[in-house]
């Protein structure tokens, strides 16, 4: 393990963190995509403010990762987007 003289950062200790937090030039391994899940299971609803971003149910989120994935993409941050009910 990478010997660390502060704890302020705890992904120093995780494997995939770790490589994020290091200095480098970008790249496409050091970014997460934001995915926004909402509780209607076969929903892709557009968001009119993020182009290109969608609300996605459940049962479509495999489908949708999958091409990116394929590209490289290594990491996601879900949002959970309930209904207004």
């Amino acid at each position: 393990m990478v010997q660390v003289d502060s704890l302020l950062h705890a992904g120093y200790h995780n494997p995939v963190q770790r490589p994020w937090q290091i200095e480098r030039t970008l790249t496409k391994g050091a970014l997460m995509y934001p995915i926004f899940i909402t509780d209607e299971a076969d929903s892709l609803i557009p968001i009119p403010s993020m182009p290109n971003q969608y609300r996605i149910g459940i049962n479509r989120l495999e489908g949708f990762i999958e091409p990116l994935v394929a590209k490289g993409l290594r990491a996601v941050m879900l949002f959970g987007v309930p209904n207004d009910s």
